[in-house]
């Protein structure tokens, strides 16, 4: 099916008919006016007030191939090729996963943190992704030195892209924290930050199809039988890595709370905190070594 005519109302039409079901009514609309504002330049305003004004053929193309792309699930951001993070604009594609609102609350607990402190803080990024923590950390803490760590070639090519779009200077390092003889490549340092996969197999059946279908799964998921192994090596990791003092900061399955702190606090780990996100949800600690 194709939108009726090149007139922006039948475009908005066709958005709500094709995507009702799909999406919730205040979420469609919101779809329809990035998808207006990034192909044509329009504000949300610009919407409102040109309901009668027609678009082009080449346009009018763009319009009809995004609905397809999210009535069959494929994120706004990856059919944009762009997601906002901490004030800061991000290239995603489907080598990363999509940042999101809670993990920003992961970066301002870090610079929190670091308020006040006379220092030039090394800071090492775990599973960089899109480089959002580490680009935002970077913008935030201009002096500290920032590493960022993955074991995807494809997430290290999107990093370091975004790095150079934000102009921010981050030391990259293709690694696997899983393998112990890859740590020694990373430099001591004053706090280590990670969102590593956390999404049980038991409980991907609980994921919307738009985030299990395209996000990447080696990002993601771990295996039931061994939900904390990241959180492991990265503990491990912290204890070799660390100075005296030095800032544990993780974003964790919201399940798993209780689970993580003692396993940090077994590994000799001190001031454990587990903070909760804005919705409410156990979804960071914070530690120090």
């Amino acid at each position: 099916m194709r939108i009726p005519s090149n007139k922006v109302a039948d475009i908005l039409s066709f958005f709500r008919s094709e995507l009702a079901g799909h999406y919730e009514d205040e979420e469609i609309t919101r779809l329809a006016e990035w998808c207006f504002e990034e192909f044509i330049g329009w504000t949300k305003t610009d919407l409102l007030l040109n309901h009668e004004r027609t678009v082009n053929e080449s346009d009018l193309l763009k319009f009809n191939f995004a609905v397809k792309d999210l009535k069959r699930g494929r994120p706004i951001q990856y059919l944009l090729g762009k997601a906002y993070f901490h004030g800061l604009e991000f290239y995603v594609d489907d080598n990363v996963l999509i940042p999101r609102p809670e993990t920003e609350e992961l970066v301002q607990l870090i610079i929190d943190e670091e308020l006040g402190k006379k220092r030039t803080p090394v800071i090492v990024d775990i599973g960089t992704g899109s480089g959002c923590i580490a680009i935002a950390l970077k913008k935030k803490i201009p002096h500290a030195h920032v590493y960022a760590l993955d074991v995807s070639v494809g997430a290290l090519a999107v990093a370091k892209r975004n790095a150079t779009t934000n102009d921010a200077e981050i030391h990259f390092l293709l690694s696997d924290v899983l393998d112990k003889t890859a740590h020694e490549h990373i430099p001591a340092c004053h706090i280590i930050v990670s969102n590593p996969p956390y999404v049980t197999e038991q409980e991907s059946g609980e994921m919307l199809s738009r985030v299990k279908d395209y996000e990447p799964h080696l990002a993601l998921f771990v295996k039931d039988n061994d939900p904390l192994i990241f959180y492991k090596s990265i503990a491990q990791l912290g204890k070799d890595k660390l100075k005296e003092y030095g800032l544990l900061a993780l974003e964790i399955n919201e399940q798993l709370g209780y689970e993580t702190c003692i396993l940090l606090q077994q590994e000799g780990y001190h001031d454990v905190r587990l903070l909760k996100d804005m919705q409410g949800k156990d979804r960071f600690i914070l530690a120090h070594s």
